[in-house]
């Protein structure tokens, strides 16, 4: 299932937000802290991945369009 970039962004504060609201006193919220940033890296990684398959799509139509558009004209003679 895909995220949208919202989505995405909007995940990425609450971490963000999560992350400077912790205090580390123990282990466990140490684990914590590393689950998040973890966490953190795969949303950065995730939003990297959209945004290059969203610019490849848009390539793909701008090519396809360009495609269209030469037929039309070498249709036309």
């Amino acid at each position: 299932m895909a995220l949208s970039q919202q989505s995405l962004e909007i995940l990425m504060d609450l971490i963000e937000m999560k992350v400077s609201a912790l205090q580390i006193q123990d282990r466990d919220d140490a684990r914590e802290l590393n689950k998040l940033r973890k966490c953190r890296q795969e949303l950065l990684l995730e939003k990297s991945h959209s945004k290059s398959k969203t610019m490849k799509g848009l390539l793909r139509s701008t090519s396809f369009e360009e495609k269209l558009c030469k037929k039309r004209v070498s249709s036309r003679y």
